[in-house]
């Protein structure tokens, strides 16, 4: 009696169920198409040229420059497209690759002094309106797409305001100690400006000088505003700390920023929100913290090893988030060598050597590759306290080589005398390197090393990561509101936690690596990450579909071959733009541009330049774009 009406019922279902499969595959169907026209879209190559300052009005008055920058209506265009020319064409013969630019725009050297400016703490300051105007040209006369990068960073462009900008302390980030003096880098001048705030002179300049180019750029032609394919908000933004050239490592004292009355408010409104105004269940969070208003949420600044501390949440150091970096360098005689870690026996993980070393390259040329670094970050957060045994120990075809054993104390909140945990596995069978050919050392962690979890430095680094994703947040927000709206905006950003001796938590970069607003990720590449799986591996799991490498350091040299087939491995992922580093033309080099033809830049493509296999890059680009020594005439330039 039931079958009838059964299948009855059957044929809507089946109906239904054959429409979602249509409608699936047609799904599918689209979205293997984009990948496909996303992966035959031309790679835009956009080299960065340094040494124009002068042809923008950018640089020191009466500095000498060439006849197409000192003319009434002179520009940097002329001195971009003969570099370009050098370099190639317009367009690769496989239309693979396009060849634009990356106009670096140093926001903080717009200004200059002005009696009749508005007066400031910092003095009286104007935008250079004939700066502005070069640029529009020079924007008009390159007929090629181009990257414009609004660069205003740590990272000093000699500006005259930045001197002025540095000696008010709310510009500066701050430790617990105060306000960051200025540092330096490569020899150069380095601001540690403050980003946990906007309301500051800093910000206010930096607000200033967008507006002012945006208005600038609006007044060009349609067709030369449609030229700008990307923006690069501002450039390597994230937190900072003292001796920024050798502080980086997790080795060096853990002193890190931003401790400024601003932000340590808004940890406290910030964790009222995550909490929902709930004290007692951040007290709970935290495992049984004294605190009776969110108000008395100070983030945590002492070591506990060192300094005195008045309840246990004050404690920080590069660990107290809960992450141990386990670190070193391997070298397998019979291939690709990978490090297995075991805890208490119990197999922890397994991690490639791949990581770019150059100490190690300078110690060990007969390795005949720097690509040895290996890293493992061991979550203790969760581990009852107690002493633990980590072993090392290297692949070598079928064997494995004992690298050595690390014993670490996990402590518990009143550093009570850690208790040796029991083995919970029999380790495998392992051999000693003699004789092997291997090659290794364990950097990290040292023998016997203590460790302190703190739930509240979790909370800490997470807010200050946030910090640096507000804060460039508020400047795509600016250019939504300019005629420029509709242009591409990334950042122009670092990943240390793939770096095999980077704190990352230093930087707190991580989350503005993720899209935000309209900001898509810009990235900055060195080493092994610009062709190997260790960048590919990541961009996978951040599952983020399309990229700007904006800079691109392979930092050894590569022939043309190589390198088009890392430039079409970026392009098969996602990749829309790729810079680097470029010389300006001789002439202008020899001209002199004040500070930056004294010191080019160490890592820019130049076939004058030997330093990281700069000149075969160069030639090797010249190459994937197919140059021929014949010059590629513009259309309407001299």
């Amino acid at each position: 009696m039931s079958a009838t009406p059964a299948f009855r019922n059957d044929r809507p279902i089946n109906a239904l169920c054959l429409a979602l499969a249509a409608a699936l595959f047609a799904a599918l169907a689209a979205f293997s198409a984009w990948l496909w026209q996303a992966g035959r879209a031309p790679l835009l190559l956009a080299p960065a040229l340094g040494g124009l300052h002068n042809c923008l009005a950018l640089g020191p008055r009466g500095a000498p420059a060439d006849a197409a920058c000192t003319a009434p209506d002179g520009s940097a265009a002329p001195r971009i497209e003969r570099a370009l020319q050098a370099l190639g064409p317009r367009e690769s013969a496989d239309g693979r690759f396009l060849l634009g630019y990356t106009l670096v725009v140093p926001l903080l050297n717009l200004f200059e002094p002005h009696a009749q400016a508005a007066p400031a703490p910092e003095g009286r300051w104007a935008v250079n309106e004939e700066a502005l105007r070069r640029i529009a040209r020079t924007i008009e006369g390159v007929p090629r797409p181009v990257v414009l990068y609004l660069f205003s960073t740590h990272f000093s462009e000699e500006a005259p305001i930045e001197t002025a900008l540095a000696q008010n302390p709310d510009n500066m980030a701050a430790t617990p100690a105060g306000p960051l003096p200025p540092d330096r880098y490569m020899g150069w001048p380095l601001y540690p400006w403050s980003i946990a705030r906007t309301d500051n002179p800093i910000t206010h300049r930096r607000e200033q000088a967008i507006r002012a180019l945006a208005d600038a750029l609006c007044q060009m032609p349609p067709a030369a505003r449609a030229r700008i394919a990307g923006i690069n908000l501002l450039g390597e933004v994230h937190h900072l700390y003292p001796d920024f050239e050798a502080g980086m490592g997790a080795g060096s004292d853990y002193v890190i920023t931003d401790y400024s009355a601003a932000s340590r408010q808004g940890f406290s409104r910030w964790l009222a929100r995550r909490f929902a105004g709930d004290i007692g269940a951040l007290n709970a969070w935290l495992g049984g913290a004294p605190f009776a208003s969110f108000d008395d949420v100070q983030p945590p600044s002492r070591d506990i090893r060192r300094q005195p501390l008045t309840h246990y949440w004050q404690h920080l150091d590069a660990t107290a988030h809960g992450l141990l970096p386990v670190s070193g360098w391997a070298h397998a005689a019979s291939g690709p060598a990978w490090v297995r870690v075991y805890l208490n026996g119990r197999f922890a993980a397994r991690v490639p050597a791949r990581f770019m070393r150059q100490d190690v390259a300078a110690a060990r040329p007969d390795l005949g590759t720097a690509q040895v670094g290996w890293r493992y970050d061991l979550p203790f957060a969760r581990l009852p306290a107690g002493l633990y045994r980590i072993d090392l120990a290297l692949e070598d075809g079928p064997r494995l080589i004992h690298m050595g054993a690390r014993y670490v104390a996990v402590m518990d909140r009143q550093q009570s005398t850690p208790r040796p945990q029991p083995m919970q596995a029999a380790l495998p069978p392992m051999q000693p390197a003699g004789g092997s050919g291997a090659a290794y050392w364990i950097d990290t962690p040292q023998d016997h090393a203590a460790v302190f979890y703190n739930p509240l430095a979790a909370l800490w680094h997470a807010w200050r990561a946030e910090q640096v994703v507000a804060y460039l947040r508020h400047f795509d927000a600016l250019l939504e509101r300019t005629c420029l709206a509709g242009v591409p905006r990334r950042t122009q950003q670092i990943y240390p936690a793939e770096k095999a001796g980077w704190d990352g938590t230093r930087f707190a970069s991580e989350a503005s690596l993720k899209p935000f607003g309209h900001v898509q990720l810009g990235i900055n590449l060195y080493g092994e990450a610009t062709q190997d799986d260790s960048f590919f591996d990541w961009l996978a799991r951040s599952r983020q579909g399309r990229y700007s490498v904006t800079e691109f350091h392979p930092m050894h040299a590569m022939s043309a071959a190589e390198l088009r087939r890392v430039l079409l491995r970026h392009q098969a992922h996602g990749a829309q733009t790729l810079s680097f580093f470029l010389h300006p033309p001789e002439p202008a080099r020899q001209a002199g541009q004040g500070a930056q033809a004294a010191q080019p830049n160490p890592f820019a493509f130049d076939p004058a330049n030997p330093l990281h296999g700069s000149d075969a890059l160069y030639r090797a680009v010249q190459g994937v774009m197919g140059k021929t020594g014949k010059p590629d005439r513009p259309q309407n330039m001299p």
